[in-house]
């Protein structure tokens, strides 16, 4: 591969992940310091009389109710109830089921921007409807642009500074830095 094409592909490599992590350094720091923003939400319980023996009649009780996110758990609780969970970055909801009497008791808590904010730092995984689909999909294409723009950014370095020992400094010191930290979160 000639040097002016690996240039190339680390610079689109770059602009492809730039706005998406400049949005995880915005959540991350908001994760870090967030004893400095609002924590408070709100929440709010209503019981509605509703038969859920399928999974269809639960899908019609979450368009009725404007209920938003994915389905992140799902059971019976200690009192025998049937119970959901759904969970987006904006907000929870908690659904119990009460069969016997044929109630829902509807549990939403609206989390305040700043964990909203946390949440889609948070969103993982490829359940759910089909913006999760898309938004898990997307990130494993920045991840792979992320390995490419490393892997690019090496090849270039390489050639351009393999005598430069500050350079080689700083290299083997980020790594020497990342192994510390990882071991020290994972064993200490």
């Amino acid at each position: 591969m000639s040097y002016e094409l690996i240039k190339k592909i680390h610079l689109y490599a770059c602009l492809s992940t730039a706005a998406v992590l400049l949005m995880f350094i915005l959540t991350s720091y908001l994760m870090i310091h967030h004893t400095w923003f609002n924590q408070e939400g709100s929440t709010e319980s209503r019981s509605v009389e509703i038969s859920l023996e399928t999974d269809e009649d639960w899908s019609d009780l979450k368009k009725e109710h404007g209920i938003k996110g994915r389905l992140v758990n799902k059971g019976k609780n200690q009192a025998g109830m049937f119970f959901r969970e759904y969970a987006s970055a904006s907000q929870s909801c908690t659904v119990e089921y009460d069969a016997q009497h044929a109630k829902a008791e509807i549990r939403r808590v609206h989390k305040s921007t700043a964990n909203a904010l946390v949440g889609i730092h948070r969103q993982r995984g490829y359940q759910g409807p089909f913006k999760y689909l898309v938004h898990a999909f997307l990130l494993d294409l920045i991840g792979i642009s992320l390995i490419v723009f490393s892997v690019t950014g090496l090849i270039m370095w390489f050639k351009l500074l393999k005598h430069n020992n500050i350079a080689w400094f700083v290299f083997i010191g980020g790594l020497v830095y990342t192994g510390v930290t990882i071991a020290l979160l994972m064993y200490w």
